[in-house]
């Protein structure tokens, strides 16, 4: 996998888990100037827009301000008769947080041992303000507190939230497997979700935080709108929820469920989502949206992912794919997967897939499939770079907005397989042509000085603005876009 970037200064570090590891694109000069002006314990929640979305979209950064509460739980030396707000008088399970007659006020905190472990669910039901957001965190050294194997049988979300104005971060969700079918591999089979946000709440942010082993790792839920997961690490969420031969049934397996309106998915590590299945083989998604609209996922990256995204259910629409990148190596991987008005699933409309870059090594990859009457109002497929072993894609309709690509496979031009409905149909502005990256081996995915990806952009509103690439730089380099998620800079 390639690093994530260097922004604005050389090195930048956030803690994770029980290491250091170098930052994610993240807007380090605002973190640096907050840093030079607070100190944890004392300063003000402060609201600041990104330069990587539109406007509309705020992300908040909260300090524990002075005169707030913080409540604390320690797995270990805590105690329930505790007053539970200091270290050394924390509480000790999440019982005394669940239940109903304790309440998190606005600007309040609610932070989790590092190195501890407690069983499901943790119940976020407290709002904030846009000013004054809740925040469940973490607090002092070692591994992220872990939240795992809810028990309570109604309730299947390890972190379950049904509020607003809230930041989860810093928390570590895993699920153990109920059952396996050993007919399909050993299938893990069973329904848990890592974080799950309710179709009552706004503007959620799940930041630096994991989640493994689940069926999804996040599900935003049918009416929920504007929420953020951010600089996340989505993990080998493999469990199949439905898995027989009842045929054209199975599904599971996906890292993030989009039902919700207005949400950005970014800067997160995606890796590990492919699952036996017996109506389709194999399946699984990074991200999978049904009823979603005006999502915005981007500065992604994602590895040996089943599909990295599959968008289908009517009333889907306006959702925008920019700047990840995707890698497999695994049989049957496919970049994005969307339906016209003549499938069962559809239609979904005006999805924008732009500058990725997208890697896909097996023989039997299939990188984008767009059926069921494929039109204009369906799919724009603008500045990419499809480097498939396998098939390319499959659009079945000539009206589809696809230019200014490049595609490729390993065995050379004689190889490509692209059916847009035929392989006539490809755009003229697309090239078949080895996008000379850095060293795709070793996951360096940058272009070359001789890339023919440099310059071949073209300008496209897909309802979503960036001033950086994957890597941190600021784009445009020269005159005009690369295709692709990593802009040519000159050495």
């Amino acid at each position: 996998m390639a690093q994530f970037p260097k922004r604005l200064v050389e090195t930048f570090f956030i803690r994770m888990g029980s290491g250091l590891k170098k930052a994610r694109p993240f807007h380090v000069c605002m973190i640096l100037i907050v840093t030079l002006v607070c100190s944890y314990g004392s300063a003000q929640a402060i609201a600041w827009h990104t330069t990587d979305t539109s406007a509309t979209y705020t992300s908040y950064l909260p300090f524990i301000r002075n005169g707030s509460v913080t409540y604390y739980l320690d797995c270990v030396n805590g105690d329930d008769r505790n007053k539970g707000t200091s270290p050394t008088q924390a509480w000790k399970t999440l019982d005394k947080v669940n239940d109903k007659s304790f309440t998190l006020k606005r600007g309040e905190n609610l932070l989790l041992k590092r190195g501890c472990s407690w069983t499901g669910p943790l119940l976020v039901r407290w709002s904030g303000t846009a000013d004054q957001p809740i925040t469940i965190g973490a607090y002092g050294s070692g591994d992220l507190p872990i939240i795992k194997n809810s028990t309570d049988k109604g309730n299947p979300n390890n972190v379950d939230i049904s509020a607003s104005y809230v930041v989860v971060e810093y928390l570590h969700t895993m699920a153990k497997v109920e059952r396996r079918d050993s007919s399909c591999a050993n299938q893990a089979i069973g329904h848990t979700v890592g974080f799950n946000i309710s179709s009552e709440s706004r503007y959620v942010t799940v930041r630096n935080s994991k989640a493994e082993k689940h069926t999804h790792a996040v599900r935003l839920r049918s009416g929920s709108r504007r929420s953020k997961l951010l600089y996340n690490e989505f993990i080998n969420n493999t469990m199949m929820e439905t898995l027989d031969k009842a045929g054209n049934n199975d599904s599971g397996a996906a890292a993030i469920v989009v039902q919700g309106d207005d949400n950005e998915i970014a800067y997160n590590r995606i890796d590990g989502h492919d699952a036996c299945s017996y109506d389709y083989g194999r399946d699984g998604s990074a991200v999978e949206i049904y009823g979603g609209k005006r999502n915005y996922i981007h500065h992604n990256t994602a590895h040996n992912n089943n599909t990295f995204t599959e968008l289908g259910q009517k009333g889907s629409e306006d959702n925008t794919f920019a700047y990840n990148l995707v890698t497999a190596d695994i049989p049957k991987a496919q970049f994005v997967v969307t339906r016209g008005g003549d499938s069962n699933r559809g239609p979904v409309l005006r999805t924008n897939v732009v500058h990725n870059t997208v890697y896909l090594t097996h023989g039997e990859s299939f990188a984008v499939n767009c059926d069921g009457t494929c039109g204009a109002n369906i799919l724009a497929l603008k500045n990419n770079i499809i480097w498939s072993n396998g098939t390319i894609g499959h659009i079945d309709s000539t009206g589809a907005q696809e230019s200014n690509n490049v595609f490729w496979h390993s065995g050379g031009e004689g190889k490509i397989r692209i059916f847009f409905p035929t392989p006539e149909d490809r755009d003229r502005t697309s090239k078949i042509a080895d996008p000379r990256f850095v060293d795709a081996a070793k996951g360096d995915f940058r272009l070359r000085s001789d890339s023919p990806a440099i310059d071949m952009g073209v300008e496209y509103n897909a309802g979503f603005k960036t001033s950086y690439d994957l890597a941190g730089n600021l784009i445009p380099q020269g005159g005009k876009l690369d295709a692709g998620a990593y802009e040519y800079v000159a050495r």
